[in-house]
């Protein structure tokens, strides 16, 4: 197989489109990042990029929580919206028409029209160049009931999208093979 060198700074694996909620009453603000993955299994540990320029940033340097929503493949528009606009010009919620929801640890509400939240308290941060990556210990998860089978997500419902190389993506709907089906 011939293959061809990429500059280091694309990635080569697709990656949430998250909108994450920050700061708590009149500051609260949503940012769409796509720098978001689970680094730790016990105890969960997601982790979070802000560039220092984003009007998010203080809010996460000040609360020292977030929350990860995630859309469906239906609230794209609103993903894109959020991704798109800065919370300094205009308040998304309001615009959007979100709700923000109580959440059950942190102080930073949910948005209660995305399906799955995960609330997160910052444990650590460090400075990577352009980002500042922000460690959060995962305190509590929600998922609308309809996406869940056996107490987990149902991967047949799953309808979550992705993000690579500047393009938004679905992920095909259903599971390939549970972990460890080639034991057999």
């Amino acid at each position: 197989m011939k293959k061809i060198k990429l500059s280091p700074k694309i990635s080569t694996f697709p990656m949430p489109a998250a909108v994450i909620s920050i700061g708590t009453g009149e500051e609260a603000n949503l940012i769409t990042l796509a720098y978001v993955g689970k680094v730790c299994f016990d105890p969960p540990i997601i982790a979070v990029s802000i560039q220092p320029k984003r009007f998010s940033y203080k809010l996460i340097e000040k609360f020292g929580e977030f929350v990860i929503n995630y859309p469906t493949i239906e609230q794209l528009r609103e993903t894109d919206y959020i991704g798109t606009r800065s919370g300094r010009d205009i308040n998304k919620w309001k615009e959007l028409n979100l709700t923000k929801e109580k959440a059950s640890v942190v102080q930073v509400p949910m948005v209660k029209e995305f399906p799955w939240n995960m609330e997160c308290k910052v444990i650590k941060k460090v400075e990577f160049g352009s980002h500042v990556c922000y460690f959060g210990k995962v305190v509590a998860t929600h998922s609308d009931p309809n996406y869940v089978k056996n107490e987990t997500l149902d991967p047949d419902k799953f309808n979550f999208p992705a993000y690579i190389a500047g393009n938004y993506l679905e992920l095909k709907k259903g599971a390939l093979g549970t972990h460890g089906f080639s034991v057999d």
